[in-house]
């Protein structure tokens, strides 16, 4: 019924079927893309002349039209907008082979080179914006006054600031209304992160004839600031607890996103990092080097981020492992350390006849007020005495006067 089959190259070699095959391509390439000249034309049909003797002589395959469309755009892209390698004409001629197949199944039309210049040039420029106004955020909180001390410039180097800041404001959470235990968890890393947590040291100094005493009221062997809360020995947990928790969580985490053995000697690499070690006297912090009593803060190391991103590849499993993993960590110091610290004070505060906050509030008043009368009475004689040695001077200046006059 049908003679035998023939082959493409048998096919393209004939003389009859050749020329109208270029003729139909050029057309076809002429009215897709647009040449401004003959000299466009022209070219392409050397170039097809030049392929089909090289199949007669040497058997090559000519090019496909795909193939030669994605050549003539990517040519016409880098002298448009100018690229300074070939990584990124590389990039661009993937991109638009990516959408001539999309084009060929789905019918879609390529970008023009406005969007394309468009992308190009405003996507970076907008991260950039952002950047920069973080890092703005980020300089003046480090040279706040409470940070200076327990954070220098080369400590600042350590630091993965931008998931620190993530973690604690909880920025990548997006909601079109209000969660009250979200904002609970906000305000607990926030105060957290700034120093600001009612500690008894805080207290004392906002209410001084209210807490007389500073000294932390499980132990009583130390003054209760921010660092010795976490680091009370009356702690349901110890340090090394929270420590051993963390790894936990980073490495389980980890272990659900990677693939393969990646995570094999992760527990042990973690364990032996200087920025998570615990030091002797953990009621201080080194101004110069992360310990884990930064990462307790809050402050997460670059190095835990980096060993994190090479397990995952990709940045953004990267970010959403730390996001969780510091979710869970501050979520577990809040319920096992904070909270119970916060039910023994209030027991000690109803022994000791401190009741509720207008109480505070009138005995702060009272406060503010015998200050201000002391000043204004320091004012006071300060201006008394000021104008007794006016009245001095001028009658010293009388009695020379009138000496120089005799």
């Amino acid at each position: 019924m049908h003679g035998p089959k023939k082959n493409l190259f048998q096919i393209l070699t004939l003389p009859d079927v050749v020329q109208p095959f270029v003729e139909k391509n050029l057309k076809k390439i002429e009215n897709k893309i647009g040449f401004n000249n003959d000299s466009d034309s022209e070219e392409i049909a050397e170039t097809f002349e030049r392929k089909r003797k090289n199949q007669m002589n040497n058997d090559t395959e000519l090019p496909t039209l795909g193939e030669t469309q994605a050549r003539l755009e990517k040519k016409k892209i880098e002298n448009k907008i100018g690229f300074n390698n070939d990584s990124d004409s590389e990039e661009i001629a993937e991109t638009f082979e990516r959408k001539r197949k999309n084009q060929m199944n789905n019918d879609t039309e390529l970008p023009t080179l406005g969007e394309t210049q468009a992308r190009l040039e405003k996507e970076p420029l907008r991260h950039f914006t952002k950047k920069l106004g973080k890092a703005k955020h980020s300089i003046k909180w480090r040279l706040l006054n409470r940070n200076i001390s327990t954070i220098s410039a080369f400590k600042s180097k350590q630091i993965q600031w931008e998931s620190s800041w993530r973690t604690t404001m909880l920025s990548y959470i997006d909601r079109n209304v209000t969660d009250n235990k979200e904002t609970r968890q906000r305000a607990f890393n926030v105060k957290l992160f700034n120093n600001e947590l009612p500690i008894l040291e805080k207290l004392k100094d906002r209410f001084p004839k209210t807490y007389e005493n500073d000294s932390c009221i499980r132990c009583n062997l130390e003054k209760e600031d921010q660092v010795h809360v976490l680091t009370c020995p009356k702690n349901l947990i110890d340090i090394h607890s929270c420590r051993n928790k963390l790894i936990n969580l980073l490495v389980n985490k980890t272990t659900t996103v990677a693939c393969g053995d990646t995570c094999k000697n992760m527990c042990k690499t973690l364990e032996a990092l200087k920025e998570l070690h615990i030091p002797r006297d953990v009621n201080t912090r080194d101004a110069d080097h992360l310990s884990f009593i930064d990462i307790m803060l809050g402050l997460i190391p670059i190095t835990v981020y980096e060993i994190v991103l090479q397990k995952v590849v990709t940045h953004e499993l990267a970010d959403q492992i730390m996001d969780d993993v510091f979710v869970q960590f501050k979520l577990f110091l809040h319920t096992h350390i904070w909270k119970d610290r916060c039910t023994a004070v209030k027991k000690w505060e109803t022994e000791n006849g401190i009741s509720n906050n207008k109480w505070k509030k009138k005995i702060r008043n009272e406060t503010l007020d015998t200050i201000v009368t002391s000043q204004t009475n320091n004012t006071d004689n300060n201006s008394v005495l000021n104008n007794n040695l006016y009245i001095i001077m001028l009658s010293k200046i009388a009695v020379i006067g009138l000496g120089c006059i005799k």
